[in-house]
């Protein structure tokens, strides 16, 4: 019970600041904030929230209500997202942008959608939330990160889009250069999903 109240608070807190960071992405970009994993991610954790504290609320309330498989699947496809994007910013887009690493985890949208979002639904995933999954959703929670790279790509090889990220420029590198950005990409969301599932299984409080 303590557990789910935490998870709950975690969740709500995850909604709110995600609001808040929506605010300032589409003041500053508009609509075109939506070509960014950045945004993308951040909406599909946003979602994967909601879900998440409807079904708490009835479990805490004695409702008899399961909370469908397609809930954790969610949360899991969201969680690797947010958490892709906090290490690509820092270990990619703080030296190969014009922004400085505090300026990516600090100002405006980026404080919630690069930094506070991606760390409390880490914490709560890790912690707070029972989930089993199988080895094989790994692949599940990866989906959302291929699908965005592929979209991406294609959109940049037909002139239709200009990254927005630099290692999507296929233009702008070799074509190795791309390939080696999807094999360390895609193989390290494929890495990291094992590894938050595994992490899960080990850390997650106990109910009470």
């Amino acid at each position: 019970m303590r557990r789910q109240k935490i998870s709950l608070a975690l969740n709500l807190l995850i909604i709110f600041l995600e609001m808040i960071g929506f605010v300032f992405a589409f003041s500053n970009h508009g609509w075109s904030a939506l070509i960014y994993y950045t945004e993308l991610s951040n909406i599909l954790l946003f979602v994967a929230a909601m879900f998440y504290v409807c079904y708490t609320v009835w479990d805490l309330q004695g409702q008899k209500i399961k909370m469908p498989r397609y809930v954790p699947l969610l949360k899991y496809v969201a969680t690797l997202s947010v958490a892709i994007t906090f290490i690509v910013v820092i270990t990619v887009l703080s030296w190969a942008t014009k922004y400085s690493l505090w300026t990516l985890l600090t100002q405006q949208s980026m404080l919630f959608h690069h930094t506070l979002c991606p760390i409390l639904a880490i914490l709560s995933f890790l912690f707070f939330e029972k989930y089993r999954f199988k080895k094989s959703d790994a692949l599940i929670a990866m989906s959302f990160t291929l699908l965005y790279a592929v979209v991406a790509i294609f959109f940049n090889l037909i002139g239709e889009l200009v990254g927005p990220y630099p290692f999507l420029m296929v233009y702008a590198q070799p074509w190795w250069a791309s390939l080696l950005w999807c094999i360390v990409i895609l193989g390290g969301a494929y890495a990291l999903a094992r590894l938050l599932r595994w992490a899960q299984k080990k850390l997650t409080m106990p109910a009470n």
